[in-house]
């Protein structure tokens, strides 16, 4: 076989830098079109949406709206093909009903796809959709894992959704208007560690050894905003060698986090051990410009009233359930409404007490 000449001028090595270089130029430019076009198709759904809405205010007839919906999607589907279903059209109605202020949506655009948006707008409850979208725009969730968040009610998983709306509302404001999060944003209860593939009996060590061979997914559960230090690290207070099962920091709350991990169910003393804990990382561990470290108690289940007559929740001490098996989801979502509902009670009752 004779060797082409071209081979012997070629040099491998430049051709190979070339057409890497041409590759980067292409991949880039098909995410600046990607991106283009998704912008483009999130403004012409919101002008979609408002024309229809705007006809269909004027005739408030119920059967109207329907015969417009019906007809138009018969027409646009007719001349631009599929794609155009009353389905997609009531989507368009919607986020322009919801979003009314055009310069939302135009930062709406910059940050999200037709597609997160489309889930959002499926979402109810306003204070709801509020929270998966500063979130999702925080936090730069892909749609699948915003689908998956909201699948695990993480709204109602965290101790913000405990809060009086007023006070909900205004963090997520601060969220969207300074991109900061709050500890309540941050911490969830229970934490859902299906994932690590635990049944029957297990020791604290398995679970810690679970938890490290899935970090990646253990630190989705957490947020994004985590970052694993170490495991059992060890800390010496009067020649008494003591370990923490897991430090983390977190970048948004600008601290570190300790977590213990417990197999039983919450006692008084692990109070006392995660102060100590918490004492030594502020003093040794914490550096200039951080805040005062966190301690997060994972236990198989929360003590309410002790948790509440050692006033945990206004210190540095989170405690939160996990699931190594995740219930029926109407299990799971009865459990956290009964919470929410307990914890906005009792807050109510203390507000009451204080006027």
């Amino acid at each position: 076989m004779t060797k082409d000449k071209s081979d012997s001028i070629i040099n491998p090595k430049a051709i190979s830098h070339l057409f890497k270089k041409i590759s980067e130029l292409i991949e880039q430019s098909r995410k600046r079109i990607a991106y283009h076009i998704n912008s483009e198709m999130v403004s012409v759904n919101w002008f979609i949406g408002k024309l229809i809405y705007e006809n269909i205010l004027q005739n408030k007839r119920a059967e109207y709206g329907k015969a417009v919906m019906s007809r138009l999607s018969e027409l646009l589907t007719s001349n631009y093909g599929s794609g155009y279903s009353v389905a997609h059209l009531t989507y368009c109605r919607s986020f322009a009903t919801i979003y009314a202020d055009e310069k939302i949506v135009h930062a709406m655009r910059e940050q999200l796809s037709w597609t997160h948006i489309r889930i959002i707008l499926s979402i109810k409850e306003e204070i709801k959709r509020e929270f998966y979208l500063q979130l999702c725009i925080k936090e730069r969730w892909k749609t699948r894992h915003l689908h998956e968040r909201i699948g695990s009610m993480l709204f109602e998983r965290t101790a913000l959704s405990k809060k009086p709306e007023k006070l909900i509302k205004a963090e997520l404001d601060v969220l969207k208007s300074e991109g900061t999060v709050t500890s309540d944003l941050v911490f969830r209860d229970p934490y859902v560690l299906d994932f690590l593939g635990l049944k029957d009996t297990y020791s604290e060590n398995d679970l810690e050894s679970a938890i490290l061979r899935q970090l990646q997914q253990f630190i989705t559960e957490l947020g994004s905003d985590f970052a694993f230090i170490a495991r059992q690290k060890t800390i010496t207070i009067d020649k008494e060698d003591f370990r923490i099962d897991l430090l983390f920091y977190h970048r948004g709350l600008r601290c570190i986090v300790a977590i213990d991990l417990k197999l039983d169910r919450f006692k008084a003393a692990y109070k006392g051990q995660m102060e100590l804990y918490l004492k030594w990382l502020d003093k040794y561990e914490r550096k200039q410009g951080e805040e005062m470290p966190i301690g997060l108690i994972l236990c198989s289940q929360k003590q309410q009233e002790q948790i509440e007559l050692l006033e945990l929740d206004k210190g540095h001490i989170r405690v939160s359930e996990y699931l190594t098996q995740l219930p029926a989801k109407e299990l799971l979502a009865q459990k956290l409404h009964t919470a929410i509902k307990m914890a906005k009670s009792r807050e109510k009752n203390k507000y009451n007490e204080h006027t």
